[in-house]
């Protein structure tokens, strides 16, 4: 069993993001994630597909695969308040300028979503082979 920091040092770069339409069908994207401590942030628009899907069904399953295979599944919570915006905006935690894309932290379109994890397995290559390594968030 993992702890969450040694899930963490492989949360980086590019990630898709599973989700499900309000009609029940699943929908994928390819996100750029910002972790924060044991949260991890998406910046999108409020009128996206991945919004409005995590706004219907606020769960989330993102696959990450820079140097282990990681799959992690998060609840989602839609973050519209001004001052976390624009703490999480000024923070540089994105690895991209998020005005080239949002225009400006209080644009009502802009909207960040929280996911916070629940469980993660890493699948990464060793000496040995190939190993599975779990974690889940512990109840309460």
């Amino acid at each position: 069993m993992l702890d969450w920091p040694e899930v963490a040092e492989f949360l980086t770069g590019f990630a898709h993001l599973a989700t499900v339409r309000p009609d029940g069908m699943p929908h994928v994207a390819k996100v750029s994630p910002a972790l924060d401590g044991d949260v991890l942030w998406l910046a999108t628009r409020s009128s996206s597909r991945k919004a409005r899907n995590l706004v219907a069904h606020p769960h989330a399953a993102l696959m990450f695969e820079p140097s282990a295979e990681v799959y992690v599944r998060a609840d989602a919570e839609m973050v519209h308040d001004l001052a976390t915006k624009e703490r999480i905006w000024d923070s540089g935690l994105f690895p991209f300028p998020l005005a080239v894309f949002f225009g400006a932290f209080d644009d009502p379109d802009f909207v960040l979503v929280r996911l916070t994890p629940v469980s993660a397995i890493v699948m990464r290559q060793g000496s040995g082979g190939v190993s599975r390594d779990t974690w889940e968030r512990a109840p309460g």
